[in-house]
């Protein structure tokens, strides 16, 4: 039995509707949401989508904010300490 939307993957339910590329975006969305994600805090992939923008670990239940639908990891906070007097002429 052969697929009946080769082309259109998993928008094949909007038919001709919203043009080409709203339908693209869903797809590289849903593509995207299906991989899974690296918790930030144990490493481990266990990353879920719980609602818009909030994924929760299923390991060590932390709770994260990102991206609306696919997981971002924050960037790492860097520390840099002034040397005292620095600045002043």
């Amino acid at each position: 039995m052969s697929k009946r939307t080769k082309k259109v993957g998993p928008t094949g339910w909007m038919g001709a509707r919203y043009g080409i590329r709203i339908r693209r975006r869903v797809i590289e969305i849903d593509r995207a949401r299906g991989r899974p994600a690296a918790c930030p805090r144990c490493s481990t992939s266990t990353l879920g989508r719980v609602a818009s923008g909030i994924f929760e670990c299923r390991r060590c239940g932390t709770r994260f904010a990102s991206n609306a639908y696919v997981f971002q990891a924050p960037p790492p906070i860097v520390r840099t300490e002034k040397e005292p007097g620095a600045g002043k002429s």
